[in-house]
């Protein structure tokens, strides 16, 4: 069973650590360059350990560390929301075996309310997942520019 736990300031640098293999695999679908140490920035990381409306979450299965969330406030669509996914990866050996969705639902579990994230069409494995969301939580889509679409849900 899939839960997800609160990232700690102690675990910074391991949130950081795997954020960058996460940035790295997003390159095939954003443009996002390293910078001269071979990492990945990712300006708003340091804000999920002091800003209120900001979370950042560990995803264990048992105890094995499957995966990670950023969760903020922020609406993509200017909707009033609860809870934004700003960030959210289960790691390759983990997908395809419904932990993703049990994520879903061990962040829904901690954060009440309303949710919203955005995807690109152009990740057809992460459209195919952001549907299957949709879909269990009967949730509205919007295009947004370009390639993004915005869920909302329940």
């Amino acid at each position: 069973m899939v839960r997800a736990k609160v990232v700690e300031k102690s675990k910074e640098q391991v949130l950081f650590n795997l954020m960058q293999k996460y940035l790295y695999e997003m390159t095939e679908y954003y443009e996002n360059s390293m910078d001269e140490e071979g990492n990945f920035a990712y300006k708003y990381l340091p804000y999920y350990f002091k800003d209120k409306d900001r979370q950042a979450f560990f995803l264990y299965d048992d105890s094995t560390l499957i995966g990670f969330a950023l969760i903020n406030t922020h609406s993509f669509t200017g909707e009033a929301i609860d809870n934004c996914i700003a960030e959210f990866t289960i790691f390759p050996t983990y997908r395809h075996q419904g932990k993703g969705l049990e994520a879903i639902e061990a962040l829904r579990a901690v954060r009440k309310g309303t949710w919203q994230l955005k995807y690109s069409t152009t990740n057809p494995q992460g459209a195919a997942f952001w549907q299957r969301v949709k879909e269990k939580y009967n949730g509205r889509e919007q295009k947004l520019e370009g390639t993004e679409i915005a869920i909302s849900f329940e």
